[in-house]
């Protein structure tokens, strides 16, 4: 039977760790194919990414309407066709918009690809925007907002970024009622025309395709002439003057605090990252992290709470954050500045990090069991510019960072002068 008080035992990596990663091919007019092809089932994810989102739009909620309707209606589909044909194909396509790019996702078995590529193909060169879809599409997302303006970790979510970004940085800027009702359809067409093309175009192709000539296809449909406007576009430079502050949202009603506390810190890219990485895992990371143990398992103030380094194409940010009683606010923040402060004074246990690092290894080899997720993994490598052993790097200084080195980091990144809190609830 087996001991459950015995924790298993650790595994050790070989000293040279890949993963696979992607075969690139640029077609002649410019677009990147990445195709990594893997797995058992004949079903396929292709991925179509282009470089903008929030820090490319010039119109506030541009980029996010523009995504969002490229399904509603082509120059020879309507929107109920379209939903039609993708139903018949038992497909699936997700449209999202984040801060640095756009992304159309299908997925689909690879017999029924050939088939859905002339929609494909207009529903990401020719869109037509219909007026009326427009109308509804901003009339749910107000709705969604009204709803979300009532929670409180929506709003210390959202003023948190603001704080550390400023409210006209695209990492910062919020939606409002406003900046929905402006957004009209020639600013759509606009943000189309400036990003949707195939010198802006990545293809990831992941899965298993079969005995279908995938490659082939998409080469036929999307690379074999230009598309869009092919515009140059220009890098857009955005600064922002961070000053750490310390705000309450007031939610009278509220009989809980939700607290977000953190400030900018860098992306992967930083030759810092991995090591930090780790020492915020140990902090608030996971399920027995300090924060955990201490506030959730000790105090009884909170269900969770968490810590985490957050990257971005350029920029990122170290944030805590938790949703508490608000009687237990005060003490909330000075049990995580306590943490903090232990950290920074106090050497790791040597059992205690190789638990984080079991753990972490763990966590890591048990991410990339797909073909989808190995594309996930290589698309970090690609559009951070990372080396291409990134991933046996991570895991080589995983096994060899020591707990000297985690205190050295905490020293110079938990700086309690530059941390800004965030709460939103009821005073304390």
């Amino acid at each position: 039977m087996l001991d459950r008080t015995i924790a298993p035992k650790g595994v050790k990596l070989d000293d040279k760790f890949d993963i696979p990663t992607a075969q690139t091919k640029q077609f002649k007019n410019g677009v990147f194919l990445h195709t990594l092809l893997s797995g058992h089932q004949e079903a396929i994810r292709l991925e179509f990414i282009f470089e903008g989102g929030n820090w490319n739009q010039q119109q506030p909620g541009a980029s996010y309407f523009t995504t969002k309707l490229l399904s509603s209606g082509t120059k020879s589909y309507s929107s109920k066709e379209i939903e039609q044909l993708l139903a018949l194909s038992g497909a699936f396509l997700e449209l999202e918009s984040n801060n640095d790019k756009n992304t159309i996702t299908l997925y689909i078995l690879s017999k029924h690809l050939e088939s859905l590529l002339p929609l494909l193909l207009e529903i990401i060169t020719l869109p037509t925007f219909p007026e009326t879809e427009l109308n509804n599409l901003k009339q749910i997302t107000q709705q969604s907002l009204s709803v979300n303006l009532n929670k409180t970790s929506y709003l210390a979510s959202t003023k948190f970024k603001e704080v550390l970004y400023g409210s006209e940085h695209p990492y910062g800027r919020n939606f409002t009622q406003n900046v929905i009702e402006e957004v009209d359809r020639t600013h759509l067409v606009s943000y189309f025309t400036n990003t949707f093309s195939s010198n802006n175009c990545n293809i990831i192709l992941s899965g298993n395709t079969g005995q279908y000539k995938i490659i082939e296809l998409l080469e036929s449909y999307f690379g074999s002439s230009s598309w869009g406007t092919n515009l140059s576009r220009e890098t857009i430079d955005f600064e922002h003057n961070y000053i750490p502050q310390n705000l309450l949202i007031e939610k009278v009603e509220s009989i809980q605090s939700s607290i977000r506390i953190g400030m900018p810190l860098f992306n992967i890219t930083h030759q810092d990252y991995i090591e930090t990485s780790i020492l915020v895992e140990v902090f608030g990371g996971y399920f027995g992290s300090r924060l955990m143990k201490n506030i959730r398992e000790d105090k009884g103030y909170t269900y969770g709470i968490s810590a985490s380094l957050v990257s971005m194409k350029n920029g990122g940010y170290f944030v805590v954050g938790t949703d508490v009683d608000v009687a237990y606010t005060k003490d909330t923040i000075a049990q995580v500045l306590l943490e903090m402060k232990k950290l920074k004074e106090e050497i790791i246990s040597e059992e205690e990090l190789e638990l984080v690092k079991q753990y972490l290894i763990g966590s890591f080899l048990n991410s990339i069991n797909t073909p989808f997720a190995l594309a996930d993994r290589f698309k970090s490598i690609y559009f951070y510019l990372l080396p291409i052993d990134f991933y046996s790097i991570y895991l080589q200084k995983i096994e060899n960072v020591t707990a000297e080195q985690l205190r050295v980091l905490a020293k110079k990144y938990f700086v309690e002068d530059l941390l800004s809190y965030v709460v939103a609830g009821a005073k304390a």
